[in-house]
């Protein structure tokens, strides 16, 4: 459930972050702290720190072929 948190939301109140944790405000507010979250005391929102996502992109010679024989369509 955090995940799905992690990525839909920006800011979030305290009260929602609890509910879809199924934690109480307390408990949710140091959870997302130790995440890297921030809390805004006077709003009661929580600024979602998002993760970096570290993709790797792996070399497919088929569609290596594909786009050469595209290529070489346009220029012919």
């Amino acid at each position: 459930m955090f995940q799905l948190l992690l990525s839909a939301y920006s800011t979030i109140t305290i009260q929602d972050t609890a509910l879809f944790l199924g934690m109480n405000e307390d408990d949710a507010t140091n959870y997302v702290l130790q995440q890297g979250w921030v809390v805004d005391p006077a709003s009661q929102m929580l600024t979602v720190k998002k993760q970096t996502i570290v993709t790797e992109q792996k070399l497919d010679a088929t569609k290596l072929q594909r786009l050469i024989e595209y290529v070489f369509h346009l220029e012919h």
